[in-house]
């Protein structure tokens, strides 16, 4: 049977398909780099913490857009109010003149890798290691006192602008350390150099054990609200189960699992 009024039923369709439509209308425009497996354009839901913002948002109606880009360079374009926020960053002083940090994302531990062919102490302070040539990479937090001591000099650090060039100079020996956090160390290993892993170890007293933050700029007029609402978002995904469920999948992807030479 024919409806009497066919056209105020298709233009009642196309409202509701339209404001159905609006439900993510707002996006968000996050910077964020590469660090496999927690975040990387080619992973799978590019990685374990923008499957979390994600998530988080998402409570709140709101889609994300991950723009990736070298982690210095994410850092100075949010610093500049290009992008909404910033991700994933240890919530340091210094930032924090700059940024206002979320509530804590992930936790993490950062160990320095070594070569076993020139096996390195256990250390206690950092200036202990001021006879080892280490290499770090350009953007990364490490800690205020690591870069204090390779400022003046008591810490020998040479920078690079990726982790692949520090472990190839570590397996090389041209640099005898190399602090990164431990699964993404283990991953990059297991990925890159597979018949070369076997050569390297970590030293068990990590650099640094953090937590993780998106960083919203505050002089941005919608920082604000943009942090309420992910903090909101976040809390709301832990209470349901959906954030231990993210962590759970991610842990159980045989690429994040540590090699047989881990300690």
């Amino acid at each position: 049977m024919t409806p009497k009024h066919p056209l105020p039923i298709l233009i009642f369709l196309v409202c509701t398909l339209l404001f159905a439509g609006q439900a993510y209308a707002q996006t968000l425009t996050i910077a964020i780099g590469n660090y496999p497996p927690y975040s990387g354009e080619k992973l799978k839901g590019q990685g374990l913490i923008p499957q979390v913002i994600r998530a988080a948002f998402a409570q709140h109606n709101i889609r994300v857009d991950f723009q990736f880009m070298p982690w210095a360079r994410s850092f100075m374009e949010a610093k500049k109010g290009l992008y909404d926020a910033s991700a994933y960053w240890y919530c340091t002083e210094s930032r924090q003149e700059y940024f206002s940090c979320s509530t804590a994302l992930y936790e993490e531990s950062a160990v320095f890798f070594f070569n076993k062919s020139n096996p390195i102490p256990v250390w206690n302070t950092l200036e202990e290691l001021e006879n080892y040539r280490i290499g770090a990479t350009r953007g990364y937090s490490y800690t205020d006192e690591f870069w204090r001591l390779a400022k003046s000099g008591e810490l020998d650090v040479s920078i690079m602008t990726r982790d692949e060039q520090n472990f190839s100079m570590l397996l090389k020996g041209r640099i005898d350390l190399f602090p990164i956090g431990l699964l993404p160390g283990m991953y990059l290993l297991e990925q890159n150099y597979r018949n070369e892993k076997g050569a390297l170890n970590y030293l068990p007293k990590p650099l640094l054990t953090g937590t993780l933050h998106l960083l919203f700029l505050k002089n941005q007029p919608t920082s604000m609200r943009l942090q309420s609402i992910f903090n909101d978002g976040l809390a709301k995904i832990k209470q349901s189960g959906e954030y231990q469920a993210i962590l759970a999948k991610f842990h159980e992807d045989k690429h994040t699992k540590q090699p047989n030479n881990a300690p």
